[in-house]
């Protein structure tokens, strides 16, 4: 019997031990009576089986200082002009290998192509939207093609109504009309001269254009015998638009507008506009080069024909 009785306090104790080392607590008091012969199982920990917590990768990809920018233009401006500051907010480097505008009339300059930026480097692109012929709101977007996706940058440009334009009513646009039908050069002679002579009287290249050019041209009450320069199906370069400043055209409204025939403009203001004309809008025939010095003296005069 004491034998027994020391064989059972033993594996009371062996219990309690391998309960406590287990993380159990067991009260004596609470233990259940058990038999010498008893086997006393208890559950061993497992293992967890929850998953480990997932760290979310940074995402590649460029932030611009504004993903939308808006433009609110004068009346009779030519040109809308954006900044964008490009910053790769990725831990690896990214490379811009273009970008394209979602139209012709939009153009975009990066500093280099493809253009490489270090993690936490940025720069700026240049963007600008002729707006010559246009009215209203227009939207426009920059896309930018790289090694993580594309990414979009929006251009948004408010476009007024020339003020010049809904100064006059219909009844005076036709009178003008009626006139300048019979004599192309009236417009630079009596109420006409504020208009047609004053405004563009010191301005060269696309200012000049603006206030001698775009007053009729580019009007949202613009004729319909007046052509959109924009839809010309006759090839033009330097030379083209620089006769038909000097000279105007025959059998239309358009005057000639050097000096020389009876306009307002200068050599150097005929030259710089013919200039302009043949950056923005000429098409398929190529540019006839011009020295400096051929441009200072006018001597492309020379060889326009009326």
């Amino acid at each position: 019997m004491q034998a027994v009785t020391s064989r059972s306090a033993f594996w009371f104790g062996a219990a309690v031990t391998f309960s406590l080392a287990a993380g159990g607590v067991l009260a004596q008091s609470n233990f259940p009576p058990f038999r010498t012969s008893q086997r006393i199982t208890l559950p061993m920990p497992r293992p967890s089986s929850a998953p480990a917590i997932a760290v979310p990768p940074n995402v590649a990809t460029l932030v611009f200082d504004q993903d939308v920018k808006e433009y609110n233009a004068k009346p009779f401006e030519t040109k809308a002009s954006f900044t964008f500051h490009v910053t790769n907010a990725w831990t690896n480097a990214i490379t811009i290998n273009n970008v394209k505008p979602s139209c012709g009339c939009t153009t975009a300059n990066m500093p280099h192509t493809p253009w490489v930026l270090q993690p936490g480097e940025g720069g700026l692109v240049d963007a600008n939207i002729n707006l010559a012929g246009k009215m209203g709101s227009i939207t426009k977007t920059l896309q930018f093609f790289t090694t993580v996706g594309a990414r979009v940058a929006t251009l948004k440009v408010n476009i007024p109504a020339p003020p010049s334009a809904n100064a006059m009513s219909a009844m005076d646009r036709k009178a003008a009309m009626a006139q300048a039908a019979v004599d192309p050069q009236a417009i630079f002679k009596g109420d006409c001269v504020s208009c047609h002579v004053e405004k563009g009287r010191t301005a060269l290249g696309e200012a000049l254009y603006v206030a001698d050019c775009g007053i009729c041209h580019e009007s949202s009450h613009r004729e319909s015998i007046v052509p959109d320069l924009h839809a010309l199906k006759t090839p033009t370069n330097f030379e083209y638009w620089k006769n038909v400043i000097v000279f105007g055209k025959a059998h239309t409204l358009m005057p000639a507008f050097a000096i020389s025939q009876g306009g307002p403009l200068t050599d150097q203001q005929v030259l710089s506009l013919a200039g302009y004309l043949s950056r923005v809008l000429s098409h398929n025939v190529p540019l006839t080069p011009m020295t400096n010095a051929a441009s200072a003296h006018g001597d492309h005069f020379a060889a326009v024909k009326p």
